[in-house]
C-alpha cells in the first residue's frame, strides 16, 4: 500500500505540517536554539534531542520520555544511520545534489521518498510508520542547519576577519 502525503513549512521556519488526504497527519515543531523538536502524530508523540548545538547524534524519545533510538550523522557524506531500541535500523540519504530529494529506508520492506521545493513537498511511502516518516524530516533539518553553518563560516568569517585587521 503506497501512501501519498504532502507537507509544508514556513520559508524561514522549521516547523512542518504533514498532510494525508487533505487532513493534518503529523506536526513537527523545532526549537532551534536548543536543537530539539517535538512531533505530534495522530497516535503518538515524539521528541528529538541533539547531543549539542550541532551534534553528530540525536536521541529519540517517545511520549513517555523514554529513549527509543538514535540518529547518527555523517555530515560530510550527508547521510545518517538510525538505530531504534527495538532493533530496527534505517538509513537516511539525499538522492540528488541539491538536497531537495531524500529517502529513508530499512533496505528490505520499508522506504519513504521525500521531494521538496522551498517550503513544501511530497512524500511517497510504502509504510505507515509515523516515526520513520518524522525521522526523515528531522534528519533533513539537521543537514539544512549544517549547510547554513558552512555558509556562515565561508562568507562571514572572512568578512569579520578583514574587519579586525
Amino acid at each position: 500500500m503506497e501512501r501519498y502525503l504532502t507537507w509544508n513549512k514556513g520559508i524561514f521556519e522549521s516547523n512542518y505540517q504533514i498532510f494525508e488526504g487533505g487532513k493534518i497527519s503529523c506536526t513537527m515543531f523545532f526549537d532551534t536554539w536548543r536543537s530539539e523538536a517535538k512531533a505530534i502524530s495522530q497516535s503518538k508523540n515524539y521528541r528529538f534531542k541533539d547531543d549539542g548545538l550541532y551534534g553528530t547524534t540525536t536521541q529519540i524519545f517517545d511520549g513517555n520520555n523514554e529513549l527509543i533510538g538514535f540518529i547518527t550523522y555523517s555530515d560530510w557524506k550527508s547521510k545518517a544511520s538510525i538505530t531504534l531500541n527495538s532493533g530496527e535500523k534505517y538509513a537516511f540519504e539525499f538522492t540528488n545534489n541539491w538536497h531537495s530529494q531524500w529517502r529513508i529506508t530499512n533496505f528490505s520492506d520499508k522506504q519513504i521518498n521525500y521531494d521538496s521545493s522551498t517550503s513544501s513537498g511530497t512524500v511517497i511511502a510504502n509504510t505507515d510508520d509515523e516515526l520513520m516518516l518524522l525521522i526523515g524530516f528531522y534528519a533533513r533539518e539537521h543537514f539544512t542547519k549544517m549547510f547554513m553553518l558552512l555558509i556562515f563560516i565561508v562568507i562571514f568569517i572572512p568578512i569579520i576577519y578583514r574587519g579586525i585587521l
